[in-house]
């Protein structure tokens, strides 16, 4: 992993998953890291059933699992789906300020706009940049087009 050869570290943790006790738990929680970093998010997550990881551990690599599901989503135009998603992360983490800013976008994007302000807003006052841009793309979503 250090050596950021995601796929070379994920097939080590392969074969310490054949060890037992902590070995194996800790190459379940390895080998579900080394996939997210190659982006392999599904992998991922069959990786981490592998072996007891922790609650810490699981709840560390369900929340990043579903963080990129959230991202994959809205890059996909499936912005209800990057909601849901979200949604379901803030049982294993609190939300990131910039995952708040991707779930005020997907209000956004669905016309939910006093969702969207509110979100925006939040995040802006920690003086994110993005959620500032992100008042200012709802301000212009609002306003009607002069020429429509």
């Amino acid at each position: 992993m250090n050596a950021n050869r995601p796929i070379e570290a994920a097939a080590a943790f392969d074969v310490a998953l054949r060890g037992r006790g902590q070995t194996r738990d800790d190459a379940a929680y390895g080998q579900a890291l080394a996939f997210m970093r190659a982006g392999l998010t599904d992998r991922a997550a069959v990786a981490a059933t592998k072996a007891p990881i922790g609650a810490a551990r699981g709840a560390e690599i369900n929340a990043a699992i579903l963080a990129a599901r959230a991202n994959s989503a809205y890059q996909n135009g499936r912005y209800m789906e990057t909601i849901l998603a979200l949604d379901e992360r803030t049982r294993f983490a609190p939300e990131q300020t910039d995952l708040m800013v991707l779930r005020g976008y997907a209000y956004l994007n669905l016309v939910r706009y006093g969702d969207a302000e509110r979100i925006f807003r939040a995040a802006a006052s920690t003086g994110n940049r993005d959620a500032m841009r992100g008042l200012n793309d709802l301000r212009a979503a609002r306003q009607p087009d002069p020429d429509g």
